[in-house]
């Protein structure tokens, strides 16, 4: 656990991070990061946010057990993943920001931040017939050029629709700024982030 404090509320919170060892480049980290905090209650209403971004943190779990479920079989990775569930991305990315700048694991030897952030529902403007099998890909431009081979190669085999419709310049939603990943990307590290796209009427809800 990461603990800091946010500013001004001075609420005491903490990141939760947890690392597979790699082989021969242990010293290179993949991280793997969603957030866990939301809303809460305001005006006396809850939000329990089981979309954003309690999607995400189940997918960061799942993803964790998969693949210490392959390390007991034998099968590490080359490359050290770390795991890590934010704290207060919705008071301003500030658990990815605290994380930044005081990581224990440098930034240089950070090869990518890979960030999930509402990924359980279906956004409800997409009328095309690939409307089950899509995901939005964030910033697979912006510091890296090499993303979107490496991506289609992925893909190849277990085909899902890739979207890049909120990498365009002119994106109003801003999507690219507004999660933990950003935080990476500012700092050179080359960043994806996985969205579903609902920012319909219940966003945040």
């Amino acid at each position: 656990r990461q603990t800091f404090k946010t500013p001004g509320q001075k609420i005491v919170t903490s990141n939760v991070i947890g690392m597979i060892e790699g082989t021969t480049e242990k010293d290179q980290y993949v991280v793997i990061s969603a957030h866990y905090d939301h809303l809460g209650i305001q005006d006396g209403q809850i939000y329990n946010g089981a979309d954003d971004d309690g999607s995400g943190t189940a997918a960061l779990i799942a993803m964790a057990e998969a693949i210490q479920e392959k390390v007991k079989m034998g099968q590490r990775p080359r490359k050290s993943i770390v795991f890590i569930a934010f704290s207060a991305e919705e008071s301003g990315l500030l658990g990815s920001s605290f994380y930044t700048k005081n990581t224990f694991l440098h930034l240089s030897q950070t090869t990518c931040d890979l960030n999930i952030d509402m990924i359980g529902r279906i956004d409800e403007t997409r009328t095309t017939p690939d409307k089950s099998n899509y995901v939005y890909v964030i910033g697979h431009d912006k510091v890296s050029s090499e993303w979107e081979s490496l991506l289609a190669k992925v893909n190849r085999n277990n085909p899902l629709v890739l979207d890049y419709k909120f990498d365009l310049p002119d994106d109003p939603e801003r999507i690219f700024y507004r999660s933990d990943h950003y935080n990476f990307a500012r700092f050179g590290v080359p960043i994806l982030f996985f969205y579903d796209g609902m920012l319909g009427d219940d966003y945040h809800q």
